[in-house]
């Protein structure tokens, strides 16, 4: 097996470093929207900061900045609130701000009276409350405002060069360059004797100090004036620095703070050792510290030349900052009787003494750091390590070690990595592993439940659950869940699997996952999920980190932005240590103490800041009446409270729109748009943990549209009444028109009853007329076939009759007698008049047939029409001869030319031809 080893370092190196110092945050320009250099800080009693920048004067309530100018735009260089009213002191100016009805500050001035003469170039420094009197002090001369009679007093310095008054024990102290301390008294500039040590120095501040006062000179270190003595306080400043030059002193709680030119903050114990510093080097924003001051919640505020900074000195949070880039991003922290042991991406290094050591030969990628006996195991990058009495040394090929944990009732360890899991057992002094070959993926954690089973959470395939047989050798896989998304953790040895806002907990007594609403509360809301020990659980959200104690519900927020974003992700993010917890960074660490998780502050009240109402800033009293015609409304709350550690989260409700509270977030404002007519009111709070939560409210109504209103409701109810009479008119007409309509129908159809009866009848007569008609027509037809055929039946007599004669002797017998019959005969046969009578009959039947005939065949003759009419009544060729007179074979040949006039073709019938015309 072949041993790889990166080694970029063949020997230790140290780096000199920050100490683990308290936690601070830094404003820079960006954020407040405003100049570079802040000259003074100062708060109200609702907690609102109020900052002097250049020509603005900032507010900032913990959630967002406002800003306001002077009317003449100058400097401001002092500020000082006073029972909640603000004085500002610029450039031959100062007054006072209050705010209006839209919490909103307006100046007044209170130097207008002042002659310009008399300022003689003076700006305002400082700003003091001195029992009824406001105190503004310039470098020349105090600007006294007696508020009972509202008249400014001047009193001036005279020859000194003042620096800065100071208002301790009831005594107001001026301090000056070169000119020892002075004080006020009887509205007269007196010096103090006991000073005279420190007229060669120039005096910059002074604060109470052990029962005395410790005064800070700008190039010539502290002084201690107790008892009535003055002395030099050494300190570790006298040692570390030359020509240090102070700006400004303040004590707190039992901590020098000495704030510099060109190093920083320095902050000293008592004793006057060193304690922090604070400088570019660790984060600060600048090194010039303009302004010191004291909040409520006694974080110290520093105004810088460039920016702001905050320093959380009695929060019990601490900082640990590398901006040499040597240490890099943080993965395990450990304890160690040396100190801390860091393991990073750059590899593992000690810090004692705010000194880092890097140890030789780790560089890489560290993932873990576990003590096991007097030795430390290292899960690296490239496998496996012992770290033993500061010796690096390599145990296996195993990389990507996360973890390090005891395997329950054995001696073994179990190392979920890169590969899968490896079991270690030490023996004879020497570790012994085995891979479980059941697993041949990564594995990112592992966990034992109350039943001893096994369950580990892998990269991307989801998570499992395995049983260890008895001899630790193999494992059987009990079931798998495949959902990639699910994330798993373990609070002591219940189980739990995590995906979006949803918590399932292990119930082992009956082998199943139950939802765990209760635990999916606190936590909310959560991306990723970690535990710390037994009741300390990490919830991380893509913008919020949350140490959370399951047991009491009491939660730690770590939502700030620049903190948040260099915060370990998607990897376990903190450990917990003593009494402390390790949150892991990329340039370092944050060391929380345990009390700070639940530990609230006393202002659990959330505020209502500015309303704008379609677009336009609103008074903060409740609302009766808003247009509805493209209502808009927005809310900016805050808790004005900019003290706390990390941001409050907000939620809010509008009552009689939202149907429940929001998520809590760090949101501090929210809009409403386009609300439907009603009322409503607008509540919002915080997530403090106080237990009578207080929350803001605000009342207001959305009018209902013009068309909707009461004086629109009578004009509707009365064009309604008008609509209504008019309906009724209208139908009432319609009724009469349509009663007029119906009885004139009613008469048209009796008339058309009437007339259909008659119509009937008159139907039914001439059905029995064409009745009788047809009868008429059938028996003439009759008569006329009957007539035909007896004018055939006697042509056949006659011609039989004449055959007879013919061949009897009569002729020559009785010739006379011959004649006689022959004329008779001749008589008999078929004549005209026979014919025009047959030809009435024919027409009466047949009704203009003939006329037809001649109309569309004009070249018949009456020979063809006496055959046409008798083909029409269907006599044969044979009948149809003596009728005409001539022989069958002449009727078939007129036949023949009665065809050709026709122009039948062969296929055509004569007769059906004539039947059909």
């Amino acid at each position: 097996m072949i041993r790889i080893f990166f080694v970029l370092f063949l020997f230790n190196f140290t780096v000199s470093a920050q100490e683990i110092s308290p936690y601070f945050k830094n404003y820079s320009k960006q954020d407040y929207k405003g100049e570079n250099t802040n000259w003074d800080i100062s708060q109200n009693s609702e907690g609102s900061i109020f900052i002097a920048n250049g020509a603005n004067l900032l507010t900032f309530n913990g959630d967002f900045w406002q800003k306001y100018n002077l009317p003449n735009s100058y400097t401001i260089r002092s500020v000082e609130v006073i029972n909640d009213t603000i004085y500002t002191g610029s450039y031959h100016e100062f007054g006072y701000w209050l705010k209006d009805e839209k919490n909103r500050l307006n100046y007044t001035s209170l130097s207008t009276s002042i002659d310009a003469a008399n300022f003689d170039n003076d700006e305002i420094w400082k700003i003091i409350a001195l029992k009824d009197d406001i105190l503004f002090q310039s470098f020349g001369k105090l600007y006294i405002y007696h508020k009972k009679d509202a008249k400014i007093e001047i009193v001036p310095f005279g020859n000194i060069s003042a620096v800065y008054s100071f208002y301790i024990n009831n005594i107001l102290y001026i301090t000056t360059k070169n000119n020892g301390l002075y004080k006020l008294q009887d509205n007269n500039v007196q010096f103090i004797n006991w000073s005279t040590p420190l007229k060669d120095y120039t005096i910059q501040s002074i604060a109470p100090f052990k029962e005395g006062l410790l005064i800070a000179t700008q190039l010539n270190g502290l002084f201690l004036y107790k008892d009535n003595k003055l002395t030099k306080w050494r300190s570790a400043l006298d040692s570390q620095f030359e020509n240090l030059e102070i700006n400004n002193l303040k004590i707190v709680n039992d901590l020098v703070c000495v704030g510099t030119i060109n190093n920083g903050l320095l902050v000293l114990d008592t004793n006057g050792s060193y304690k922090y510093v604070f400088n570019k080097k660790n984060g600060f924003e600048n090194n010039t510290v303009i302004r010191q001051f004291v909040d409520s919640d006694e974080n110290l505020w520093l105004a810088l030349d460039n920016g702001l900074s905050k320093i959380h000195l009695s929060k019990q949070m601490f900082a640990f900052n590398d901006k040499s880039g040597v240490l890099g991003t943080v993965y395990s922290v450990l304890a160690t009787n040396e100190g801390l042991l860091l393991g990073s991406n750059h590899g593992v290094f000690s810090l004692k003494d705010g000194n880092l050591e890097f140890l030789r030969s780790s560089n890489g990628q560290v993932w873990s750091l576990t003590a096991v006996g007097d030795e430390i195991i290292c899960g690296h990058n490239n496998g496996t390590y012992i770290i033993n009495k500061g010796r690096f040394d390599y145990l296996n090929e195993v990389n990507g070690g996360m973890d390090f944990i005891p395997i329950p009732n054995s001696n073994y360890y179990l190392q979920p990595n890169y590969t899968g899991l490896a079991r270690y057992e030490k023996v004879d002094g020497k570790w012994l592993y085995k891979r479980y070959t059941e697993i041949d993926f990564p594995v990112n954690k592992a966990y034992f439940d109350e039943k001893g089973k096994l369950w580990v959470e892998t990269a991307h395939r989801g998570i499992f659950q395995y049983q260890l047989t008895k001899d630790f050798q193999k494992l059987r896989l009990i079931r798998k869940f495949t959902d990639s998304r699910s994330q798993l953790f373990a609070i002591g040895a219940n189980m739990y699997l995590s995906s979006k806002d949803k918590i399932l907990k292990y119930d082992a007594v009956n082998d199943t996952l139950l939802i765990d609403t209760v635990l999916a509360d606190k936590l909310k809301p959560f991306k990723e999920i970690a535990t710390l020990n037994d009741h300390l659980v990490v919830s991380k959200n893509t913008d919020a980190f949350k140490i959370v104690d399951v047991a009491s519900g009491m939660h730690f927020n770590l939502n700030d932005d620049l903190n948040f974003s260099r915060i370990v992700k998607n990897y376990r993010s903190a450990i917990v240590i003593g009494e402390f917890i390790y949150v892991f960074m990329d340039d370092g660490f944050l060391k929380i103490s345990n009390k700070a998780v639940g530990q609230t502050t006393e202002s659990a009240r959330t505020f209502i800041e500015k309303v704008y109402i379609n677009g336009k800033l609103s008074d903060l009293y409740d609302k009766d009446e808003i247009p509805y015609n493209k209502n808009a409304i927005s809310f900016w709350f805050s808790s004005k409270d900019p003290g706390p550690l990390s941001l409050p989260g907000y939620a809010y409700k509008l009552e009689g729109y939202d149907t429940a509270w929001s998520n809590y977030s760090k949101v501090h404002t929210v809009a409403y748009n386009n609300l439907p007519p009603g009322d409503f009111i607008f509540k919002v709070k915080n997530d403090s943990n106080s237990e009578e939560q207080s929350y803001a409210s605000f009342g207001f109504k959305i009018l209902q549209p013009w068309y909707l209103r009461g004086w629109a409701w009578v004009a509707y109810a009365l064009i309604l009444t008008i609509l209504l009479y008019c309906i009724h008119l209208y139908n009432k007409l319609k009724f009469l028109k349509r009663k007029k309509e119906y009885e004139k129908n009613l008469e048209y159809e009796q008339k058309l009853v009437i007339q259909r009866q008659n119509f009937e009848n008159s139907k039914k007569i001439t059905e029995l007329e064409q009745e009788k008609l047809r009868g008429k027509l059938k028996s003439k037809s009759k008569e006329l076939a009957t007539y035909a055929a007896l004018m055939a039946r006697k042509e056949d007599i006659l011609i039989e009759m004449e055959r007879e004669i013919d061949k009897s002797n009569i002729k020559t017998e009785n010739n006379k007698l011959y004649s006689k019959l022959i004329d008779i005969k001749d008589k008999q046969v078929h004549t005209q008049n026979e014919w025009k009578l047959f030809e009435r009959n024919f027409n009466e039947v047949h009704e203009d047939f003939f006329k037809n005939l001649q109309q569309n065949y004009t070249t018949l003759t009456p020979k063809d029409l006496k055959l046409c009419a008798y083909l029409k009544m269907n006599l044969s060729s044979k009948e149809i001869a003596p009728l005409i007179g001539i022989t069958f074979r002449s009727v078939e040949l007129h036949r023949y030319r009665l065809r050709k006039k026709f122009n039948l073709s062969k296929k055509q019938n004569l007769v059906k031809f004539l039947m059909e015309l």
